[in-house]
């Protein structure tokens, strides 16, 4: 007897954003196996007649493709089986489901698993972030990777937009881990193919300069009076030891100790990559340094409890909220060095999104102001390639750029 297969809107299975799963219905013998489509939409852009998603719907194309090929795929499956003389609709439903193309929460657990392994806070953290995004435009914590189309991408995209306020270089952010799943897919030919090739959206905008103090808006930091141990003149101090230091990065500046300071030198090993640096002490980090001579605490700046034993993932986690509120006073330092500025009437520059960053891309700025050259500044600021400190000259301005490139070539 022939087999008959149909499209049907399951709206019995309807999701909590009032969108409905779309099944293909498998019938021989009077016998119906049911298998679904991975295609959710709402019920008023099915047409029911004629089994297919209606122009209504702003990605009917690529779904209706979608659900072309999971007829086509059905049919085919089919015809292997008949050789075999075992083509009912259960054999058929069977080999469907066991070349079903998986669910996107199901790569993202697994790829949370070894990102626990591997002890790699930051991108565990961000996919997390996403995932409860993901979870919330769905709405619900299941997504077959057929359904993520370069549409589904603007929809979501458009979603962070507008529910989150997110802004272009969070959603950049927010697509990371979500590009390293869909290539995961990929890989395993768990979709036909990527649907991130015909997608030109959740870019990142790089702003044309980023913030970076003058030597003189640094000097109204230092001056700046603040209540004596306070967590704005700790602040204050950890700002200022990075900068004195060639832009030590905050994770860095937590973790010094004061073993790491020997015969008058400071030596310690980054974060970031491991990598060990020593540099001789100069004038400015020892008169910091001083502040903090006969403290009991292991650690030189007081972000971090010496008492306590951290796991790397604990580090990391304290070391981020830790780094939140320093930009915080950071913020509020800012604003107090720009009320002196306005009461006195001096001739500064305001001093605008600071962050503990701009540290190191001060640094940067003062580092070749006072003439050194390309090698020099990547030695100091600690890159492995010379393409990284490459980009930190060209956010600086071209005057000092071309002066800086000039003693090299």
């Amino acid at each position: 007897m022939a087999t008959s297969y149909h499209l049907y809107l399951r709206k019995d299975k309807k999701r909590a954003n009032g969108e409905c799963p779309v099944y293909l219905r498998i019938t021989q013998d009077r016998k119906s196996r049911y298998v679904t489509t991975g295609v959710f939409i709402h019920p008023k852009h099915w047409n029911d007649k004629k089994e297919i998603i209606r122009k209504s719907h702003r990605s009917s194309v690529s779904l209706n493709k979608i659900l072309k090929d999971a007829v086509k795929r059905a049919r085919t499956v089919q015809a292997e089986l008949l050789n075999n003389g075992a083509d009912s609709a259960k054999s058929i439903q069977q080999r469907l489901k066991s070349q079903q193309s998986g669910d996107y929460f199901e790569l993202a657990d697994e790829l949370l698993e070894e990102l626990k392994k591997q002890s790699k806070y930051y991108p565990l953290k961000r996919l997390k972030v996403v995932n409860k995004k993901i979870e919330s435009f769905v709405g619900e914590r299941s997504l077959p990777l057929k359904q993520i189309t370069s549409d589904w991408l603007d929809d979501f995209e458009s979603y962070l937009k507008i529910e989150y306020g997110n802004r272009a270089n969070t959603i950049s952010k927010d697509f990371e881990p979500l590009r390293k799943i869909i290539q995961r897919a990929c890989k395993r030919h768990l979709i036909p193919h990527n649907p991130l090739t015909n997608f030109s959206g959740a870019k990142r905008k790089r702003s044309k300069s980023k913030t970076k103090l003058s030597i003189n808006q640094i000097k109204a930091i230092e001056n700046l009076e603040l209540p004596k141990d306070s967590w704005l003149w700790h602040t204050r101090n950890a700002f200022l030891f990075s900068f004195y230091s060639a832009g030590i990065r905050f994770g860095d500046i937590c973790c010094l100790k004061w073993s790491n300071v020997q015969n008058n030198r400071l030596t310690y090993k980054m974060n970031k990559n491991d990598k060990s640096f020593s540099v001789e002490l100069n004038k400015y980090q020892k008169d910091i340094l001083s502040d903090y001579t006969g403290s009991e605490n292991e650690y030189i700046f007081p972000f971090l409890n010496s008492h306590k034993k951290y796991d790397d993932m604990n580090l990391r986690s304290s070391i981020s909220s830790k780094n939140a509120i320093v930009n915080k006073n950071l913020d509020e330092i800012a604003k107090a060095v720009n009320k002196k500025v306005d009461e006195k009437k001096l001739k500064l520059p305001k001093i605008e999104n600071l962050s503990f960053h701009v540290s190191r891309h001060s640094y940067a700025q003062y580092a070749v102001e006072s003439g050194l050259d390309v090698y020099e500044l990547m030695h100091t600021l600690r890159h492995s390639k010379l393409e990284t400190t490459q980009k930190y000259l060209k956010s600086l301005n071209e005057e000092l750029a071309d002066k800086a490139m000039s003693k090299v070539f």
